[in-house]
This record gives structure tokens, sequence and C-alpha cells, in this order.
């Protein structure tokens, strides 16, 4: 009986050369893929979650603090302007309180803004425009607070001049959204000078139209 052959590398590789260069081929590609899975891993801290805190009604820096001490970060998506609600605190936030999301995440915020919001003109408040109109469009910009000052003018309840403050209104004016309007009414030959005061605070009902005014 031959002796047995002992089991050479080398000649099997000088043997078989394709099967061992396919062999070769497979053990490389399974390396490869066993260090990309490490690396992914280790980028998107796999296994690492941390659970999203409870941070609505928080000021932005208290919120900030909150979220970095469970290894999170803080990102400002929108704000809103609300008078009854302190400057800077969150209102909403994504994704919400007690959500399991990976370590190092960005949760957004809503904040209420620190300076009311500004609004612009666009249209002309003077003119052949009725104190109505020029209300109406006031309030659908965000201006609620307008008074109604009626001045001697032949041409009865048409704006003949508009200011904030001082500073008279024409388009492109930018003011803040909390402004107080005046809009210089004409009386009409016959009406008298008195004052008037547009309010949503304390409604009244025109008969007529429906709209509200003091």
């Amino acid at each position: 009986m031959a002796p047995s052959k002992k089991f050479s590398i080398k000649g099997f590789y000088a043997a078989h050369p394709i099967i061992s260069n396919l062999l070769i081929m497979i053990v490389v590609a399974l390396i490869l893929l066993w260090g990309v899975l490490l690396f992914l891993d280790s980028w998107t801290m796999h296994g690492v979650h941390s659970v999203v805190p409870e941070i609505k009604n928080k000021h932005y820096g208290e919120a900030k603090a909150i979220l970095a001490a469970n290894g999170l970060s803080i990102e400002i998506s929108d704000s809103i302007y609300d008078r009854s609600v302190a400057p800077g605190t969150v209102v909403e936030s994504w994704p919400k309180a007690g959500a399991i999301v990976k370590g190092d995440r960005a949760v957004f915020v809503t904040l209420t803004a620190f300076s009311p919001k500004q609004v612009t003109i666009s249209m002309p408040l003077t003119g052949n425009v009725s104190s109505r109109q020029a209300a109406s469009y006031l309030r659908g910009i965000g201006i609620t607070d307008v008074r109604m000052v009626h001045v001697p003018s032949p041409y009865a309840d048409l704006v003949v001049g508009a200011r904030y403050g001082d500073t008279p209104l024409t388009v492109g004016t930018v003011i803040p959204v909390t402004s107080t309007v005046t809009l210089e009414v004409g009386s009409g030959p016959a009406a008298s000078d008195s004052d008037s005061l547009y309010s949503e605070s304390e409604p009244a009902l025109d008969p007529e139209f429906g709209d509200i005014y003091e």
C-alpha cells in the first residue's frame, strides 16, 4: 500500500489553480465584508440609543442642556410669535418625548419668537380704499390693533391717511405685527369727527356686513 501524500497548500494551488484562486477571492471578500460591517456599526453608532426627554415649555437654553445630557442635539425648525408665552420657549418638538432614537440624534423644535413677527404693507391703504377694506387687509396680515380716527373730508368712510406712530404707511413699509395702526377716515360733509376703535377684544357686530368694530 502506497503511503498517502501529505497535504500541501502550495501543491494544491499548483494542481488546482482555478479553484485555489476562487477560494482566495471568497476569503478576501468575507474579510472585506466583515470590515465594512464593523465600520458601519461604528459610523451609525449601532446599539447606542437615547430616549428623547420632555422639553416642551422649557426655555431654549434649558432644553439644549437637557438634550445634551441625554446625548442629543437641538435644531430650531420654526418659530412663532405668541404674547402669552415667554420668548424662546419650546412649544413643539420632534421626535416627541419618550421616542427611542440613535445617539447624537438632533431633536427639532419650534420656539416662540424672541421678537414680534414683521409684516410688509403690500397694498395702498389710502386713496379709493374704504375703512373696512383697509381694516380687513390689516387683519389679514396679522395686525389686529387698528384705530380709526375720523377727519374732515367730503369722502365719507374713505381712508385719507394711515400711520404707525408718526410713520406714514405706504407700500413696502415693514412694521411689527403687534403694531397699533391709525387710519384717518373721512367723516363726510355731515358726520361728526369722533374717534372709533377697531378691536377684536371687545367685538360688536356690524348689522349689514358682520364685520367687528367697537
